[in-house]
């Protein structure tokens, strides 16, 4: 998978353990949609989880939302993450078990192309040599993301978390750190493999990527994450379901209570989770719920 949708999308803890411009004011649409309950009304983020400081300010309705919410939901409660334990938990479950190598795990064809694409970059393979692929798809992907400017403290929720702890709002999330922790744990090794190598072959194309990532998602457009979802998914339709459609699943009656309170709410996700088959707004709509895109 592509290190952009990872920054749009899965894997929001990652950033913690390791340009474009702002869009106009008059634009019609951004990636924020209102659900209404009886009594409250639930605004529905999509979010990049990095961004670069050159990418604020946030348009005004992203921002009216956050205003008239009472309390914050993101993908996990930031607000009661211990960086320390979550780098200690990351690395053990990170590990290869006695005897295995990334390269054992890759097989000789694959490690040797990963290796290649890793020179690239300027990255030595064998530093990685005691990980599972996944975590080593991770830290590539941050390399190449922080060389671009982009960083999780710039992201969405952390501004948002910064501005809920000033003002006393409710934080919570929809999943806990173990959750996200576990998605990739027990990857299969072979869909691993498959998940690094997708990532060193998209990274050439990588910094064209970003800004048109960012560009889209300051226009609400929902289509070009679409499309670029499909083509990244498209060979690994098991790979999607773990990362995106099974979370939505399981996120989606937490959303739907929400519509039964009598408090505002802004809930905020990984843009991937609010566009293509199997968003969240797709299973809300199943489920006789109306979303608005603002």
């Amino acid at each position: 998978m592509a290190p952009w949708l990872r920054a749009a999308s899965c894997a929001l803890l990652m950033g913690f353990a390791c340009g474009a411009h702002a869009a106009p004011e008059a634009q019609a649409q951004h990636t924020l949609w209102e659900l209404h309950g009886k009594h409250n009304t639930v605004y529905l983020l999509g979010s990049v989880h990095v961004l670069r400081p050159a990418d604020y300010p946030l348009a005004q309705p992203v921002l009216d939302a956050y205003a008239r919410a009472k309390a914050l939901v993101m993908e996990v409660d930031l607000d009661a993450v211990d960086v320390g334990t979550l780098q200690a938990e990351m690395l053990r479950g990170a590990l290869l078990g006695d005897g295995q190598t990334l390269e054992s795990v890759l097989g000789r064809q694959r490690y040797e192309r990963a290796r290649a694409l890793s020179q690239e970059l300027q990255i030595d393979l064998a530093d990685y040599d005691r990980f599972a692929p996944w975590f080593v798809a991770e830290m590539i992907s941050q390399r190449q993301l922080a060389a671009q400017g982009f960083a999780a403290e710039s992201g969405v929720e952390m501004f948002f978390l910064g501005k809920a702890r000033h003002d006393g709002k409710t934080i919570s999330g929809l999943e806990t750190v173990q959750d996200q922790l576990s998605l990739f744990e027990n990857m299969p090794l072979a869909m691993q493999s498959a998940y690094l190598l997708s990532s060193l072959e998209e990274a050439q194309q990588l910094p064209a990527q970003l800004d048109a990532m960012v560009h889209a998602w300051q226009v609400g457009d929902g289509s070009w994450f679409t499309a670029e979802i499909q083509h990244e998914f498209g060979q690994e339709p098991g790979l999607y379901d773990s990362l995106i459609t099974s979370r939505n699943r399981k996120w989606l009656p937490k959303i739907e209570r929400l519509l039964n309170a009598d408090d505002n709410y802004l809930v905020i996700v990984g843009t991937g989770h609010l566009v293509g088959h199997g968003s969240v707004l797709e299973l809300l709509e199943h489920d006789g719920i109306t979303a608005t895109q603002r």
